[in-house]
C-alpha cells in the first residue's frame, strides 16, 4: 500500500482548541481564510498584506518598510492610516482566544505570532520539510517520514495563485524548491529502505511540479528499471527527451544518455 496518499482537506484545516474552532489560513494553491467550515472574507490588499507578514515572520516589520511595500503611492498621513487600517481589520476578522495572533515590537513594529491559535499552511509546510532536511541522509526515523509526509501534502500547489508582485514571484519560486526538496528526501528514502513503489510514487510528485528537474528525471527512470518497469523507464526517457527539446532546445545529459542505453541493453545499473 502507497503511505503517499492525498491528504483529506477537511482534516488538514478544522482544528479544535477546546470547544473553539481554531482559524486556519491557507496561501498554498489555493487563498482561503476559514474558520471550521465557514471561509472568512478578507480584501485582496488584506490577504497580501498577512502573506507578508506570515513569510516574513522572522522579523519585527518597521512601518515605514511596511508603507513603502504597501501604499508608497499614497500620501505619507494616508499610507500611515492605510497600515493602521489593515492591523486592526486583520486582527478584528481573525479573532482567536488567549494569545494574540499579532505582536508588536517595543518601536510598534508588528510581527506574527507563530504559536498562536491560527494554523498558516506555509508554516506548517515549512517547518515540516525542515525537520527532514536537517536529519541525516539516507533512512528516515518513522516521525519524520510522517511529518515530512504531512508537510508536503499541505502543497497544494504555488504560493498565492493570481498575485505577480515580486516578492511573492520571489517567495513563489523559493517555496516550490523547497517542496522538490521535501519529495527528492522522500525518494531518498524510500529508496533507502527498498520501498521502490513510494520511492518512485515520490519522484513522480516532484516532477508534477518541475518536470525539468533531470536528476530526478534520471532517478525516476532508475526506479522504473529497478522495479522491473523497463518499457515504462523507456518511455520516462522519450519525454524527457521531447520536453528539453521543446522548452530548452537541448538533449538529455550525457549521464541521462547513458543511463537509457544500459536500460535497454539490460545492463546492471
Amino acid at each position: 500500500m502507497l503511505i503517499l496518499k492525498p491528504l483529506k482537506k477537511k482534516s488538514s484545516c478544522n482544528f479544535f482548541w477546546g470547544d473553539r474552532v481554531q482559524i486556519s489560513v491557507e496561501f498554498l494553491g489555493r487563498t482561503r481564510v476559514s474558520a471550521g467550515d465557514s471561509e472568512i472574507a478578507l480584501s485582496r490588499q488584506n490577504i497580501s498584506f498577512l502573506a507578508y507578514l506570515v513569510l516574513f515572520r522572522e522579523i519585527d516589520h518597521p512601518r515605514e518598510v511596511l508603507i513603502d511595500q504597501f501604499w508608497s503611492s499614497s500620501e505619507p498621513a494616508r499610507a500611515r492610516s492605510c497600515l493602521g487600517t489593515a492591523l486592526s481589520r486583520l486582527r478584528s476578522a481573525l479573532k482567536v482566544g488567549g494569545s494574540s495572533w499579532l505582536e508588536f515590537s517595543p518601536r510598534g513594529e508588528p510581527r506574527i505570532c507563530v504559536s498562536s491559535q491560527i494554523w498558516f499552511d506555509i508554516v506548517a509546510f515549512e517547518a515540516g520539510i525542515a525537520l527532514s532536511l536537517a536529519a541525516a541522509p539516507g533512512r528516515l526515523d518513522p516521525s519524520l517520514v510522517s511529518s515530512l509526509t504531512t508537510a508536503l501534502g499541505h502543497y497544494r500547489g504555488d504560493l498565492m495563485l493570481g498575485w505577480y508582485d515580486d516578492w511573492v514571484l520571489i517567495e513563489r519560486e523559493r517555496l516550490r524548491v523547497l517542496c522538490l526538496r521535501g519529495y527528492r528526501r522522500l525518494m531518498e528514502h524510500f529508496s533507502a529502505v527498498g520501498d521502490l513503489e513510494n520511492a518512485l510514487a515520490a519522484g513522480l510528485s516532484a516532477l508534477r511540479i518541475e518536470p525539468l528537474q533531470e536528476l530526478i528525471q534520471q532517478h525516476v527512470i532508475e526506479l522504473y528499471s529497478a522495479s522491473g518497469q523497463r518499457a515504462a523507464a523507456m518511455r520516462q526517457y522519450e519525454r524527457l527527451a521531447q520536453l528539453l527539446k521543446h522548452e530548452l532546445g537541448i538533449a538529455p545529459s550525457k549521464t541521462t544518455r547513458d543511463l537509457i542505453e544500459r536500460i535497454k541493453i539490460e545492463q546492471p545499473l
